[in-house]
């Protein structure tokens, strides 16, 4: 098992396990939002990395790929990028801030405040206000992995 740094390295796609159709809007970027992050909107028009200081009363959904724009570069900025809204117990492969320590493991819980925007985090006893568990271990290095959202 390796450290995984790219969203292209889990095939490029945010969306893993769709059973039924995923709700998703659609915002202008920023300029450094990528495929994979937390996206927040503060005025209704754009999109943004999550806010990593706990204001997350305007996170809207994660930020899915482009045709035209690598997985891993920041879309252009004012393009139009689409969102899905995280439905509960769907996979997403998403940004996750480099764990600290030598491996997490399947099933351990994420939360949204990450120091890191746009990236969830394994940080202190969070089981209480988690909104993701990983579904696979990670190693020290890794900054993108599939979760399960909301259980």
């Amino acid at each position: 098992m390796a450290a995984i740094t790219s969203l292209v390295t889990l095939g490029g796609k945010v969306c893993m396990d769709s059973r039924a159709e995923e709700i998703s809007i659609v915002r202008l970027a920023d300029g450094t939002i990528q495929a994979g992050w937390f996206a927040a909107c503060t005025d209704g028009i754009t999109a943004v990395g999550a806010n990593p200081t706990g204001d997350l009363d305007e996170m809207i959904g994660i930020a899915l790929p482009r045709y035209d724009t690598e997985p891993s570069a920041a879309y252009t900025i004012t393009r139009p990028i689409d969102i899905v809204i995280p439905q509960g117990g769907h996979l997403y492969n998403v940004l996750i801030k480099n764990p600290a320590v030598a491996l997490l493991y399947a099933g351990e819980p994420l939360i949204a405040i990450a120091g890191t925007a746009g990236a969830l985090d394994k940080s202190g006893n969070i089981e209480l206000e988690h909104v993701a568990r990983l579904f696979d271990d990670v190693l020290t290095g890794t900054t993108y992995a599939t979760i399960i959202w909301g259980v």
